[in-house]
């Protein structure tokens, strides 16, 4: 793809993006994301077929930025006590930003006359994230850092100790957790994770 066609496609996934955010996926026209990034619907349904494919490209690019947490060293020095807790804050930052919120928050709304968009969005999203999990933490397992009989079972554990409250109090609006916040209860959950583990730092 051209970088004049790509350039072209993010100015439109900005500007629905914005849009989504700021008044619903339902109340956003066609129309109204012309208006912000300029073209033509016909230029619209080239790239994205209709205005519900221009929403799975925001879906992508949100989950794209909690992808990013997910990379972890299988071979690292780096202690798995220390990955976890690092990992463990970017993932409570990441959850609780305003971007993955709104983009939450259109999924759930529109999700309960959509199926596929659901579908879509868990795939894409705490399905792949979860996968990403367990087969780091199998990994490890295998090196004889942790022992766990089902990682699979032990992804899905963890991912619930560091969502703790805090994302469903910030998917209602209070306010989100503090830079310490986050840090410690990121900490908090990994120890209480490993007690049920036999680690090898």
């Amino acid at each position: 793809m051209r970088p004049s066609t790509l350039l072209k496609r993010q100015k439109i996934i900005a500007a629905a993006t914005q849009l989504f955010f700021k008044q619903g996926y339902p109340e956003t026209s066609l129309d109204q994301i012309i208006e912000q990034c300029g073209g033509s619907k016909q230029t619209l349904y080239r790239y994205f077929g209709d205005k519900k494919g221009i929403l799975n490209e925001v879906i992508t690019q949100g989950t794209e930025e909690m992808k990013s947490v997910f990379q972890f060293q299988n071979d690292s020095d780096i202690p798995l006590t220390k990955q976890l807790n690092e990992f463990g804050y970017l993932y409570i930052k990441t959850l609780c930003s305003p971007q993955l919120l709104n983009m939450y928050r259109i999924v759930i709304t529109e999700s309960r006359r959509d199926q596929e968009l659901a579908e879509f969005f868990l795939s894409r999203g705490p399905q792949h994230f979860h996968h990403l999990l367990t087969e780091f933490l199998l990994q490890q397992a295998e090196q004889g850092k942790l022992h766990i009989n089902n990682a699979s079972l032990a992804a899905t554990r963890l991912l619930g100790l560091l969502r703790g409250d805090f994302f469903q109090q910030a998917m209602l609006g209070m306010p989100s957790p503090s830079e310490q916040e986050m840090h410690k209860s990121a900490q908090q959950a990994v120890k209480f994770f490993l007690q049920g583990c036999s680690i090898a730092d």
